[in-house]
């Protein structure tokens, strides 16, 4: 093992090798995020709207941004009748001062040039710290390696082989932190390594550490460790330079939380209080009833399962990291003292932080929808040192490097397979999906019965009670559509009720376009349209006509069931709060023996209404290239009687 007296000895070839490999590493993640889509997550969208009322409004207050297409995140929280997000605030404050800069010089702003403007800002919040945190990565290999192969390997894995990478591409607090943990162990190695460290070592151990703490809780423990690892070597120095330092982001941490929630307690601290869990205009939060990994389904045993070689696996997902295992199992063998106490703090750090996370498996929900554990990342640059006592013993095993390149090249492909947008699961996730392994799906609530139109239900014909609908053409212009159910006076089967089709465009008068009776009993049945429509004098009725009908029925030119889908909630003009709908579907291809377009009815039903539907759409594509053809969309505008004025009380499912 080398000490920083021998770094000379570094060969210039090797030098001029890890520039290279840092610069590639930072302009290819830099093309990656220009080309990355913005706002892909409602992880980053929330701390974007904080940015973007404070460089606009001066505010915490993110009730306006939120309205905007596009921006609106499920990470916020109702406080004082105002929403906030869930991030504690200090990088939100530190990046709008930098999105601000960017205005100012190019012109743009965050709403009208989002792309273009969250690219510039990200490149200077991740990507040049990121490449601070290689050059770091690159000075600390030279102290406490004395392998060449190792140096360039780790550096390597270092600059692609971790799932850092994605992240980069996104505004988040992991990324950041990672670079705060490794600025601290280069500070940390030489305050172990040297006998009169300097003043600056151990200024910069406390303010990184500091700032790893500031945005990643669990990292209050590595902020403890390197606190007394720094006054074991120098109390005087720790308490003149290390406790100010850190105090800096800690105490900047702390007052911008106070200053944007009036609080010291940072704000996910309060999930499943009332601030997260909130009905607002009918509409519940996320929280009260979540979906997919969110629902927390996994036991205790299970979570740490998939956290290690599951779907979300360090080991699985990243296998370059089982070097670290050995690393820390041979740890007693280093013969360097500085790396020696390095790993053994990361695999100290590895336990609690799995440990903290294992007992909270309630709301941690692996990081929800990542492409990794997020909430481990700030771990990596510890098991990057971890793997150099592995990779030093295979310096002169061809096999073993082999084997190594292998363990790399599998964790380079999870960190670059999500590259686009790390809000995704991770594809081992997706691949025992596809397998048949695991299912987070909820399964959706099964209707009533069978279902073979788009509105569920035949309202009571006593009133005549009818419910409006009003669909816009490409033109601009309104057509509106009513439904009005009648009872029929006269010696008719009981059990038939009239039902009127009346249209206009725009403010014309409301003309009657068809009209046809229902057989209820075998509507609620689950007879098929055939079964159950009727007409006044069937004899005078055509074939045509029928057809018609019966296409109307059923939003489809064929027969076909519809199903059971998600739930949704819709905002109409009949009251100030939403409506909770389901949605029920079905497709036909039509004609059925060659079929030229694909017909599909989209229904999103509501028993709150008449009918039972609040807003229907058909849509028809074409067969060959699924180019949409036709689409149309009726949303309900008034309806008689009107309902409830405000929405039922939430339930969960």
């Amino acid at each position: 093992m080398m000490s920083d007296e021998t770094s000379e000895t570094i060969s210039l070839p090797e030098r001029w090798g890890a520039c290279l490999l840092i610069f590639l590493a930072v302009l290819l993640h830099t093309i990656a995020l220009v080309n990355a889509k913005p706002l892909q997550s409602a992880n980053d969208r929330s701390r974007w709207c904080t940015v973007w009322s404070l460089v606009e409004r001066g505010t915490f207050q993110i009730d306006e941004i939120r309205q905007e297409s596009g921006w609106d995140s499920i990470d916020i929280i109702h406080d004082g009748g105002h929403f906030y997000s869930t991030k504690p605030p200090l990088l939100s404050v530190i990046v709008a001062g930098v999105t601000w800069c960017v205005q100012r010089v190019t012109g743009w702003t965050l709403l009208n040039n989002t792309h273009a403007v969250t690219s510039l800002v990200l490149i200077v919040v991740n990507m040049i710290p990121f490449g601070v945190s290689l050059v770091v990565m690159s000075r600390l290999l030279r102290r406490i390696s004395d392998s060449s192969w190792c140096r360039q390997f780790v550096l390597a894995a270092t600059a692609f082989g971790t799932l850092v990478t994605p992240f980069l591409m996104t505004l988040n607090n992991h990324t950041v932190a990672v670079v705060g943990v490794m600025l601290s162990l280069y500070a940390l190695q030489q305050l172990l390594s040297e006998e009169r460290p300097s003043a600056w070592s151990f200024l910069l151990c406390g303010a990184a550490a500091g700032w790893a703490c500031a945005n990643e809780l669990p990292a209050a423990a590595f902020g403890l460790a390197t606190f007394f690892l720094a006054a074991r070597t120098s109390i005087r120095q720790t308490l003149c330079w290390y406790v100010p330092a850190a105090i800096v982001p800690l105490a900047a941490f702390l007052a911008t939380n106070v200053i944007a929630t009036g609080s010291l307690k940072p704000t996910y601290a309060s999930y499943g209080s009332a601030k997260y869990e909130f009905v607002i205009d009918g509409v519940p939060s996320y929280w009260m009833d979540p979906d997919g990994v969110d629902r927390n389904l996994d036991s205790p045993a299970t979570y740490f399962l998939h956290c290690t070689i599951g779907h979300h696996g360090i080991f699985s997902l990243t296998p370059l990291f089982l070097l670290s295992l050995a690393g820390w199992l041979f740890s007693g063998s280093i013969r360097n003292a500085s790396l020696r106490t390095l790993v053994r703090l990361g695999a100290v750090m590895t336990v609690l932080v799995v440990g903290f996370y294992m007992t909270r498996t309630n709301n941690y929900n692996y990081g929800g929808v990542s492409c990794g554990l997020r909430w481990a990342l700030w771990l990596i640059p510890f098991w990057l040192l971890a793997i150099i006592p592995a990779v030093e013993f295979a310096t002169r095993i061809a096999v073993l490097r082999w084997l190594q390149c292998v363990l790399f090249a599998c964790s380079a492909i999870s960190a670059w397979v999500p590259i686009e947008n790390p809000w995704q699961q991770p594809w081992l996730f997706r691949r025992m999906e596809a397998w048949k392994w695991i299912d987070y799906t909820r399964k959706p609530a099964e209707l009533p019965r069978k279902l073979w139109t788009w509105f569920p239900s035949i309202p009571d014909p006593q009133g005549s009670p009818w419910i409006e609908f009003s669909s816009q053409n490409s033109d601009g212009t309104v057509k509106r559509r009513r439904l009005t159910c009648s009872k029929i006076e006269s010696d008719t089967p009981a059990g038939l009720v009239e039902v009127d089709v009346s249209e206009a465009y725009g403010d014309d008068e409301l003309k009657s376009v068809r009209r046809f009776r229902i057989d209820v009993e075998r509507f609620l049945a689950g007879e098929s349209t055939a079964d159950f429509v009727r007409w006044q004098d069937p004899a005078s009725v055509t074939n045509d006509q029928k057809q018609a009908d019966f296409t109307f029925v059923r939003a489809l030119p064929l027969k076909k069931e519809f199903r059971a889908g998600k739930f949704r909630y819709l905002h109409l003009p009949l009251r100030s709060d939403a409506f909770r709908c389901q949605l029920a579907a079905a497709a036909v291809d039509y004609p059925q023996n060659e079929p030229t377009h694909q017909y599909r009815c989209d229904t999103w039903l509501c028993d709150e209404l008449p009918f039972g539907v609040a807003q229907y759409e058909v849509r028809v594509m074409d067969f060959d290239t699924a180019a949409i053809v036709h689409l149309e969309r009726w949303t309900v505008s008034a309806c008689s009687p009107l309902p409830a004025a405000t929405a039922p009380p939430f339930k969960t499912r």
